[in-house]
């Protein structure tokens, strides 16, 4: 598999994750009677957030390097082809 399709799967399981977290959330108190689920909607979020974050980043390196022309490996001074020392030569 490719870097973008494994980062790509890892976001729709963070969204199922959380969807189906919330889903139960609010199911359990109706079906066992007052019994509350553990986590709060805020902790199910940043559960969510977190897989996204640490199972993503190729996926946002290639996103943000084909859209907004960012690269992590280089300085603005290599891009835009002046000397990045500040000499006067």
């Amino acid at each position: 598999m490719k870097a973008k399709d494994v980062s790509l799967w890892a976001i729709v399981i963070a969204i199922v994750w959380v969807g189906l977290l919330v889903l139960a959330k609010g199911f359990v108190p109706v079906i066992w009677s007052g019994k509350a689920l553990g986590l709060t909607v805020q902790e199910i979020m940043l559960s969510g957030g977190f897989f996204v974050v640490v199972c993503t980043p190729v996926y946002r390196s290639i996103w943000l390097d084909k859209k907004l022309g960012v690269s992590s490996g280089e300085t603005k001074g290599e891009s835009d082809g002046t000397k990045a020392e500040g000499g006067n030569e």
